[in-house]
């Protein structure tokens, strides 16, 4: 197949180029591309994308190019001709398989990771170890892009802990001032614990530490 790879990758800018100036016109996020200089039709995605590509919204996908006999599959399952722009819905890892003018000897792949919801806190405890040293836990789940850190704060101080069991460790007098307060004034010394996925998402849960 004798074709001139600039001139497709010359016509594949030019409609990035517009997708892109529409999406800042009707509200998409951002938008992603597969490489176009090879198959002779290409899909196009759109939503919201957060950290380490992954996607924090549904994700519609659009082909472009030369659409003859285009057929796809999600993660698997059966082909499907494409007539119309279609949406990913479910959150996880999913794997996109296309091949043009139906030729199977030619499968192109995608892989979009789509995860919306913020890390889940739970089972929190707090033990004293020694003299003005306190220890704080915090279990963190995450079923899709797994988690990335955790926050807790405490009397003026915070930190963070990258690797489960997420524990966090306080000394110092001016804590034990601060523990004796909160006896009438929960709020003077406990912030929430705080954790992010590795999407970007994150939620301040409501309880104390």
């Amino acid at each position: 197949m004798d074709r001139n790879p600039l001139i497709g990758v010359s016509i594949c800018a030019v409609v990035l180029l517009v997708l892109g100036s529409l999406s800042s016109v009707v509200g998409i996020e951002s938008s992603q591309g597969c490489g176009c200089s090879g198959p002779p039709c290409w899909p196009v995605l759109f939503g919201t994308m957060g950290d380490n590509n992954w996607y924090v919204s549904k994700v519609e996908i659009i082909f472009f190019g030369t659409l003859n006999n285009t057929i796809y599959r999600i993660d698997g399952s059966d082909w499907i001709t494409y007539t119309e722009p279609f949406t990913l819905k479910t959150q996880g890892i999913h794997l996109l398989e296309w091949t043009c003018d139906s030729n199977m000897s030619n499968i192109s792949s995608l892989e979009i990771k789509i995860d919306w919801e913020p890390p889940i806190l739970d089972n929190y405890s707090r033990e004293r170890l020694g003299l003005f040293i306190w220890q704080f836990s915090v279990e963190v789940f995450d079923e899709f892009s797994g988690v990335n850190r955790v926050w807790c704060a405490w009397g003026g101080y915070d930190t963070y802990d990258t690797e489960p069991p997420y524990q966090f460790i306080f000394k110092g007098f001016y804590r034990l001032i601060n523990l004796i307060l909160s006896i009438f004034s929960p709020w003077t010394l406990f912030k929430t614990f705080d954790a992010w996925d590795n999407a970007g998402n994150n939620y301040p849960d409501p309880s104390y530490c």
